[in-house]
């Protein structure tokens, strides 16, 4: 997944939602640069690539565990650690 595909994904997540409050806005600008940092990060280190759909998959289960508190089980290890990351520096949650 390259730049231009995660802003794309972003982006369209963005007009679909309409009018979004600033502090939404900020939440997207961190689950963009956390979501950039981790995918350059778990290249890096173990030639893994993130794409677009992980991310998908990885917001449905983010938005899933704030709004139920429970963390869903066997889930891809990519996107498992993705979605830790993001509760843990956007939400200050930890499983």
């Amino acid at each position: 997944m390259d730049q231009e595909d995660l802003r794309l994904f972003f982006g369209k997540m963005l007009k679909d939602e309409g009018y979004i409050s600033s502090e939404s806005f900020a939440v997207f600008g961190k689950l963009i640069r956390l979501t950039i940092q981790y995918r350059d990060r778990l290249l890096e280190t173990e030639n893994v690539t993130l794409t677009v759909d992980d991310t998908k998959r990885g917001i449905a289960i983010y938005l899933e565990t704030l709004k139920t508190g429970r963390l869903a089980e066997s889930i891809d290890p990519k996107i498992d650690g993705l979605v830790r990351l993001w509760l843990k520096e956007i939400n200050h949650i930890t499983f």
